[in-house]
């Protein structure tokens, strides 16, 4: 009878679970790293578990686990021949699963559920560890293989990219309810909750980070999130936004005119930050680097006046973290993520103007993820058509 319940739980938390990337993907990630870690053996630790706030696992745990579940345990033995993967998960506590909702616990159903050929109880770390110590020249933890992950993560697999392809799309529909409800009059917090509103009724975990409507003074904020300011005619606000979903965020930026219509010192410096852009993107292809990229958009603002408005770098890597794990000074390869974000920034004017698009490196270019209308035209048209 246990036994039966529990494949019934475990036929039932897939489908409580956020989307992941096929069992395979984690092992063959584990497979590479454990070829940059040859001889030794790494130790790496799921997040704690605390009351009442929302659970959110590790993420270089998860990248190599796909498990999303507290206080587990990996470990990889790449001093044997061959290397051996380990997952260790605590015992399940029923009583405990009346507060918490049904977890994993180790044995055969777990290995199938995970993909690991072993998954053993936590009990049994201690002298796990210990045995395989014995042939190892180095036991590591995450310090020790943090640029080894990073330099793995920065790549993404087809299976990622579709994840943050859906993260993209609901965020762009996230983009249009702001658009809708901007207006003179109403508060940010108002405009976050119609955006976070679509993060959440199209599926979306949760925002990748803090929601960002920052109108009027706010917008020369980079990264304004209080998002308590009433909005007033005349204003521009930057909506910087990105829902997660299946772990991976999005990171699209557009600025919008409260009332409608830019005023032409708006639209001035709007078409400067959009041609930017459009210069940056010109740039994207393998082999350059994010200082090319953004040696491209603060050319063209320099060259219009506005060098000293521009006070950020123009791309950074997406992924399990917004603002992704990995060297900025590597090329771009196929199959990276990035944005392509410049701004200009005018404190005295209360002018904030940031245009922000997500790219997926390709072997000739890159392929645009966050179609979105950005044309002055298109933005005020979708802020007229409010509710």
């Amino acid at each position: 009878m246990k036994r039966s319940l529990l494949v019934l739980l475990l036929s039932v938390l897939p489908l409580l679970a956020i989307e992941k990337e096929p069992l395979a993907e984690y092992k063959e990630r584990r497979e590479r790293l454990e070829q940059r870690i040859k001889g030794n053996v790494l130790v790496l630790r799921a997040a704690p578990e605390e009351e009442l706030v929302e659970y959110q696992q590790e993420r270089n745990f998860y990248y190599v686990t796909g498990f999303d579940e507290p206080n587990a345990i990996l470990l990889l033995d790449a001093a044997s021949t061959p290397p051996e993967d380990v997952l260790f998960l605590p015992e399940r506590k029923p009583l405990e699963e009346r507060w918490t909702g049904a977890k994993l616990g180790p044995g055969p159903e777990a290995e199938t559920a995970t993909g690991f050929s072993k998954v053993l109880p936590v009990s049994e770390f201690d002298a796990t560890l210990k045995k395989a110590s014995e042939r190892a020249k180095s036991v590591y933890g995450v310090k020790e293989v943090v640029n080894d992950i990073a330099h793995l993560r920065q790549t993404k697999s087809p299976t990622e990219v579709a994840l943050l392809e859906k993260a993209v799309r609901i965020t762009l529909k996230a983009q249009e309810a702001a658009a809708r409800t901007i207006a003179p009059g109403v508060m940010e917090y108002e405009v976050e909750a119609a955006l976070e509103y679509e993060f959440r009724r199209n599926g979306a975990e949760r925002p990748g980070f803090p929601s960002i409507v920052g109108s009027g003074p706010f917008s020369t904020i980079l990264h304004y999130d209080k998002n308590t300011r009433r909005m007033e005619s005349g204003d521009v606000v930057v909506v910087d936004i990105g829902a997660e979903w299946g772990g991976y965020s999005a990171d699209v930026t557009r600025t919008y005119p409260v009332s409608g219509k830019f005023s032409p010192r708006q639209r001035e410096i709007y078409q400067i930050v959009l041609d930017a852009q459009k210069a940056a993107m010109a740039k994207i292809r393998p082999g350059v680097t994010f200082r090319d990229i953004h040696q491209a958009s603060s050319s063209y603002i320099r060259s219009k006046g506005y060098e000293k408005y521009f006070i950020h770098g123009t791309s950074h890597h997406i992924g399990l973290e917004v603002h992704d794990a990995g060297s900025t000074e590597r090329p771009l390869e196929p199959n990276m993520v990035i944005t392509v974000e410049p701004g200009i920034y005018i404190g005295e004017e209360q002018l904030g103007i940031r245009i922000e698009d997500d790219v997926v490196v390709t072997p000739s270019g890159y392929r645009m993820l966050s179609t979105f209308p950005k044309e002055i035209d298109e933005i005020e048209a979708l802020v007229q058509k409010r509710k």
